[in-house]
């Protein structure tokens, strides 16, 4: 199974793009303390999440402002920010907007410099397809 997972710098956490189909992905927060999964509607938005990691990548040493991504549907987005020491620090927001329980949940995950390359590698992976 083709699987991208991006590994916490800090703690335990990881979030998982995985179960790729066609356009849909679904993607996995998971932490000690809370677990958030969500299939995600990509279409064409994929790419610009690949070139989100690339430029993360491209930019370890540090960039002004947030890099922002999010699903066409506005159920998953990323906010990626950094310092000048290599540390990025991605906000992960994941949401379900249709049904009888609707949720909204924000998270962080942070990356560190010798990460970006793999991590951009992986994502590139599985979206290739």
């Amino acid at each position: 199974m083709n699987t991208a997972v991006i590994k916490s710098a800090n703690t335990s956490a990881t979030l998982t793009f995985c179960n790729r189909e066609a356009d849909y992905f679904t993607v996995v927060y998971e932490s000690p303390s809370v677990t958030l999964k969500k299939r995600i509607w990509g279409y064409t938005d994929c790419d610009f999440l690949v070139n989100l990691f690339a430029f993360i990548a491209k930019e370890w040493q540090g960039w002004q402002g947030a890099q922002e991504w999010a699903s066409i549907e506005g159920e998953f987005s990323i906010s990626a920010t950094s310092d000048n020491l290599g540390h990025v620090m991605l906000t992960i927001k994941i949401r379900e907007l249709d049904g009888p329980e609707l949720w909204n949940s924000s998270v962080q995950l942070g990356i560190d410099a010798s990460q970006t390359e793999n991590i951009a590698k992986s994502v590139r992976s599985f979206f290739a397809n």
